[in-house]
């Protein structure tokens, strides 16, 4: 969606238009399941299902632009990250490796999984696995969602010079790793 339609279609939505509703889904939908499936997310699709009620439950309460509107919806996905994290580890289940990503979602399209198989080639998956799930979270948070430091901050309830150093030990930590595979 273009910036200068997110306005009117935020109104709409918040007035009940189903089809902006489904504007803003289809917009923040991918990314908010890749963020909760980086985070090993076993059941991520119902993870972000709870998101998006969650978000529709309260849009009308919501008031900000567009990058407000993201990291309000992200703050909402780490919430529920979180809750999930707190369910699982009072039921014993076995997290999801990432190296199995492709074979799980069987649902991607084949530029996903060649994505991931360059990804996997190259170390990158790998490495982003060994960083502690504080350090992927904000990384993809700042990478792939796009949400500024004091959003990402909000979003993971941490002040913004944790996040800003959460961001430099994880760029260092991939660096390094990637340094060390090419290097193998």
């Amino acid at each position: 969606m273009r910036a200068e339609e997110f306005p009117g279609v935020l109104r709409a939505a918040q007035s009940g238009d189903n089809d902006a509703l489904g504007r803003l889904y289809t917009d923040v939908a991918p990314r908010v399941l890749g963020y909760l499936r980086s985070q090993g997310v076993a059941d991520h699709e119902d993870v972000a299902a709870e998101v998006f009620v969650s978000m529709v439950r309260n849009l009308a309460r919501f008031s900000g632009d567009e990058d407000a509107f993201r990291g309000w919806v992200f703050t909402i996905a780490h919430r529920r990250l979180v809750d999930e994290r707190r369910r699982r580890g009072r039921r014993a289940e076995e997290p999801v490796d990432l190296a199995r990503l492709s074979e799980l979602d069987s649902g991607g399209t084949s530029s996903e999984v060649e994505a991931l198989q360059r990804l996997r080639t190259t170390g990158l998956l790998a490495a982003i696995e060994a960083l502690t799930p504080d350090q992927r979270a904000v990384l993809y948070l700042r990478a792939v969602a796009d949400l500024s430091v004091p959003d990402i901050a909000r979003a993971v309830g941490k002040p913004e010079t944790a996040v800003k150093a959460l961001l430099r030990r994880a760029s260092a930590s991939l660096g390094r790793r990637m340094a060390e595979a090419e290097g193998a």
